[in-house]
């Protein structure tokens, strides 16, 4: 036991002079080493957090410096033509003292696409089905948002160039400063956002009884060139105008006050503009409003046949029926619910009221057309309803060696866009929309040789300088009803046809020449 004693004596003399914790450590000895492993992992943790916070911080769009008017300054040249090669300096807002930074709410887009690999290609795969509107694909813009844009080289091989891009783009301004505060695009009333600062305030007044068909005409010319309430360079442009479309919204999903005759045209043309709105973004708060308008359109239709001013009057006509066909080809493009027997019924109409030339006509086979007695019955007898039937056709599935629509191009052909200054009575740009849009799907040489007058006809009477740059008069047969705004946003559509929609199925150039040659 004394020994035992003894070693334990020894063990613990050794323990307290040789270990750190001993009472002969000073206290700084004995937290040196915690102190340091501490420090070396918050280290650690700190230099990781650093790392991830600056990273974020590099990825992070920097928000742009905008005027008030959402654009840069830049040379602008009155004197210069908007020509179709070279690309036109264009008149832009000054910028203000200090500029605004413009911080966009963080929208959640879905990583949900149901077509196209990503909503920089929205339309560039084909619906799932085979059947009508199978290969529709909405405009790819500028920005690219949605549909197929056509490469630097392709859209040069489609007839477009930099003269049509700043065109477009002028066009777009022009809408852009003439948006009420509200969203609408006033036909009767734009004049209150002329910029007194640029000369004389614009003309060309329309009918407020299509404001709403207008405004809409004017928000497919932004989606059409990629600006959307999400991206571009016109966000807040299209949310407003977006906004104002929706509160016109009905209880039973119309649009548009009734207060005359004609006013479905509101809603078939607003609701092709929240259908598209819908399918290059996919923002939830778009598709009942859309999905309703849509029901609203299939509640109208006359059994089996197409559509006329009011629902299932049992009356059809063909330019109330081509809109209609353009709003469920953008609604059946979005997902949303689309019967094909409502396809199906306006071909039906269109058989009805084609005749065996080849031309369609607007109540009865082959007749000319509605006028406003009076106002425009002196302008040219264009085959309009032809144009719309052709274009339809495509977009409802019928193929291009149908007869019915090689004997439609014949007679489009014969009457190409001509702004025929001073007298003006061949200009309709509502048919030069209509048939620029049928002769792209159709392709070929046909399309070329369109297309050349097509751009003539635009290209050279787009005003320069002053409050209507960018613009367009509203001459010709339905200009005095739509106003500049109206004149304007066509216009714009018709030139941005060269990446709008997707060509459906198209037909090679031999197997048409050989159809063509054995005179159908």
């Amino acid at each position: 036991m004394e020994e035992y004693e003894d070693y334990e004596d020894y063990e613990e003399e050794e323990f307290e002079e040789y270990m750190p914790g001993s009472a002969e450590t000073p206290w700084w000895m004995q937290k040196a080493v915690p102190v340091l492993i501490s420090s070396a992992v918050h280290l650690m943790f700190l230099w990781i957090a650093a790392y991830i916070v600056f990273t974020i911080v590099q990825k992070r769009e920097v928000p742009a410096i905008v005027t008030t008017r959402e654009y840069a300054e830049q040379d602008y040249d009155d004197t210069k033509k908007r020509a179709m090669i070279s690309t036109p300096r264009i008149e832009c807002e000054e910028m203000v003292e200090k500029p605004i930074i413009l911080l966009e709410e963080e929208v959640e887009i879905t990583k949900d696409i149901p077509r196209g690999t990503s909503f920089d290609c929205l339309s560039n795969k084909n619906l799932d089905s085979t059947s009508c509107v199978d290969a529709y694909g909405i405009g790819g813009g500028r920005a690219g948002a949605y549909g197929q844009r056509w490469g630097k080289g392709s859209l040069a091989n489609e007839g477009g160039s930099p003269g049509t891009e700043s065109a477009v783009l002028a066009a777009l301004r022009w809408l852009h400063f003439h948006q009420d505060k509200n969203g609408q695009w006033d036909q009767d009333g734009f004049q209150k956002n002329c910029d007194s600062r640029k000369g004389a305030a614009c003309d060309g007044q329309g009918t407020s009884q299509y404001d709403v068909a207008n405004s809409a005409l004017a928000l497919l010319a932004f989606l059409g060139n990629g600006h959307t309430h999400r991206v571009g360079l016109f966000k807040k442009t299209v949310r407003r105008g977006l906004d104002w479309l929706v509160s016109q919204q009905g209880a039973d999903g119309s649009l548009g006050s009734r207060a005359s005759e004609s006013w479905i045209y509101n809603h078939a043309i607003g609701t092709m503009a929240l259908c598209e709105a819908y399918a290059v973004t996919r923002d939830y708060r778009l598709k009942a409003p859309a999905q309703k308008a849509v029901d609203y359109i299939r509640s109208g239709q006359n059994s089996g046949l197409g559509w006329k001013y009011e629902p299932r009057s049992g009356r059809n006509d063909t330019s109330v029926t081509g809109w209609m066909v353009l709003a469920l080809k953008a609604a059946k493009t979005a997902g949303l619910s689309v019967d094909k027997s409502m396809f199906d019924g306006a071909i039906n109409w269109f058989d009805r009221a084609t005749n065996s030339a080849g031309k369609c006509g607007y109540m009865r086979p082959g007749d000319d057309g509605s006028v406003i007695r009076g106002v425009n019955e002196h302008y040219a007898k264009l085959p309009t309803m032809t144009g719309v039937s052709v274009i339809c056709r495509i977009f409802c599935g019928q193929r291009r060696q149908d007869s019915k629509i090689l004997k439609g191009v014949d007679l489009l052909m014969n009457n190409l866009p001509n702004w025929n200054k001073p007298k003006n009575d061949k200009v309709d740009m509502y048919y030069w929309y209509y048939a620029t849009y049928a002769m792209f799907q159709y392709g070929g040489q046909n399309w070329h040789k369109w297309n050349t007058a097509m751009k003539k006809a635009l290209l050279d009477t787009q005003r320069m300088g002053g409050c209507p740059d960018g613009s367009w008069d509203p001459v010709g047969k339905w200009g005095m009803v739509g106003g500049r705004v109206y004149a304007t946003a066509i216009n714009a559509l018709t030139l941005e046809i060269y990446y709008r929609y997707l060509r459906a199925n198209p037909m090679p150039h031999r197997t048409r020449d050989m159809l063509k040659g054995k005179g159908r």
